[in-house]
């Protein structure tokens, strides 16, 4: 705190205010810094020959719509990850039986088939499915910064569930981190 007189002197103080997150972070070793509160949420992970698909039923923290992160494993440089909102209703078409995928590999369903379908781009970059998609229960958090947040989904990873999806401000980048729960 500083304060100036008319004659522009000045005096300050320091004053440090401890603060106490109110949310734990769902996994450890936990990153620095507050976590936003927990989200319980049905999910959806399919891998890619160059990346993942993560459907996430549950965002009220991202414009309260369902949504789908496309995590790429390429050498491209930007954006290493996007967030799309889930477009796709029941009963429309699920797949487009013109594209059909190599042997062994697999053309995505539902609202994971309309985005890679859609955006030639992501089609592109992800390729074909190597599996496919397994339904899951994740937990959702970001850190509460002013802005550059990171997000953090818990993976599907079986019955282990020992891995968290931590996804960079800006589209950056993203890892696969070993935690425990």
């Amino acid at each position: 705190l500083y304060v100036y007189d008319e004659a522009e002197r000045s005096t300050g103080a320091n004053l440090t205010v401890r603060l106490r997150c109110p949310d734990a972070w769902f996994f450890s070793p936990a990153p620095q810094g507050c976590a936003s509160e927990p989200v319980l949420s049905n999910a959806a992970e399919q891998h890619f020959e160059r990346g993942i698909m993560i459907w996430v039923e549950d965002a009220t923290w991202v414009e309260e719509e369902a949504s789908i992160f496309v995590l790429y494993d390429d050498d491209q440089y930007s954006p290493k990850w996007e967030r799309f909102t889930d477009e796709w209703d029941e009963g429309e078409p699920d797949h487009d039986p013109a594209l059909i995928p190599p042997a062994g590999l697999y053309q995505p369903v539902r609202g994971f088939g309309l985005v890679w379908r859609e955006r030639p781009n992501v089609r592109a970059r992800l390729g074909w499915a190597v599996d496919q998609e397994t339904g899951f229960s994740t937990i959702i958090q970001s850190t509460t910064l002013f802005k550059y947040n990171s997000i953090y989904l818990r993976a599907f990873d079986g019955r282990k569930r020992s891995g968290v999806w931590h996804l960079e401000p800006e589209l950056s980048s993203w890892e696969k981190i070993a935690v425990i729960e």
